[in-house]
């Protein structure tokens, strides 16, 4: 047999693996071969069996962890038969102690680490249900990334890119939060939209509360109201033209009341995720009070060239608002 060349990694790595027979033959032959080896296999065995004891498992907190051990440590000397301790048993225990310590915290990193989901849309609008029953409802090119299972006291998700809109699953014992970019969406349970754009984050609130965090900015929103992020600057700005026409990706439910064509036609842009450029000489004073429930594009197209003296043309995704032609 090959003489492990780290007694103490090659004892705890036996202690790990009770089920694999060629290792355990291996730790056999090896404590045959010195009575020394016996003497420190029950050293670190000591440790190993008393440390779930000592609750050492239980928390991430590697000098309070540090401290419980050496305290056990202690406590299993004083314990046991008065034999003076040699230099070398001294080291054996240090050794034995550190490695613990570093194999708990190997085993606590592995047993709360996170195992991150990507989830990304392409043309058309998906679906995400958390393992907490909270939905993340993705518009076309959007981009988010969720655990597999919550751990810890906080549930966390990342929109990377796009537009989303989250229906929260209430839980006041572990707070809910989305990170996009620099900037944070704090809730217990609620549900909102949360846009990322450029240098721009936008958040609307369709049910309960949320805090718009960035920085030394943050911002509480309650239900019906907006903001928006500058992740360059930071700061946070109630946006007082938010409103329901934001979730129209996802709803498909559309309602003007003396909204300027411009603002129709950013309304409708968001929806259909497609881009409308307007003739420089279109009135901006001309208002639209009229509601779509459901309504494809074209129809509702349609209706305006019904009600306003303009052209509408589309060429692939951007459509062209044109001044009458006059004859």
């Amino acid at each position: 047999m090959t003489k492990p060349t780290d007694h103490y990694s090659f004892i705890l790595l036996c202690l790990q693996s009770p089920e694999d027979e060629v290792l355990q033959a291996q730790l056999s032959s090896w404590l045959a071969e010195d009575n020394s080896h016996g003497e420190l296999y029950q050293q670190v065995h000591l440790l190993w069996e008393q440390a779930p004891h000592a609750a050492f498992f239980e928390e991430a907190d590697a000098p309070a962890a540090t401290a419980r051990f050496l305290q056990l440590l202690d406590q299993v000397k004083a314990a046991a038969p008065v034999v003076p301790l040699t230099h070398v048993r001294r080291r054996w225990w240090a050794a034995a102690v550190l490695l613990m310590i570093a194999a708990a915290g190997w085993w606590q990193y592995s047993r709360h680490r996170i195992q991150w989901i990507a989830k990304t849309t392409t043309g058309r609008p998906d679906s995400v249900l958390l393992a907490d029953g909270s939905k993340i409802y993705l518009n076309k090119h959007a981009s988010v990334k969720y655990p597999a299972a919550f751990t810890g006291k906080g549930r966390e998700v990342q929109l990377i890119a796009g537009e989303a809109f989250f229906d929260i699953a209430t839980n006041p014992v572990h707070p809910f939060t989305v990170v996009s970019g620099p900037a944070q969406i704090h809730v217990l349970g609620t549900s909102f939209n949360v846009k990322a754009a450029n240098t721009t984050i936008q958040v609307y609130v369709l049910s309960g509360s949320v805090a718009v965090a960035h920085q030394q900015h943050s911002l509480r929103l309650q239900a019906g109201q907006g903001a928006s992020c500058n992740t360059r600057t930071g700061e946070i700005k109630a946006d007082t033209s938010a409103g329901n026409n934001q979730l129209a990706w996802r709803t498909r439910e559309l309602q003007f009341t003396d909204t300027s064509l411009q603002a129709v036609c950013e309304a409708l842009s968001d929806a259909y995720g497609v881009t409308m450029v307007l003739d420089p000489g279109i009135s901006k004073e001309r208002k639209l009070n009229a509601n779509f429930n459901n309504k494809s594009l074209p129809d509702i197209l349609q209706t305006l060239t019904a009600l306003y003296d303009y052209q509408f043309e589309q060429l692939n995704d951007t459509i062209y608002v044109h001044l009458p032609i006059k004859r």
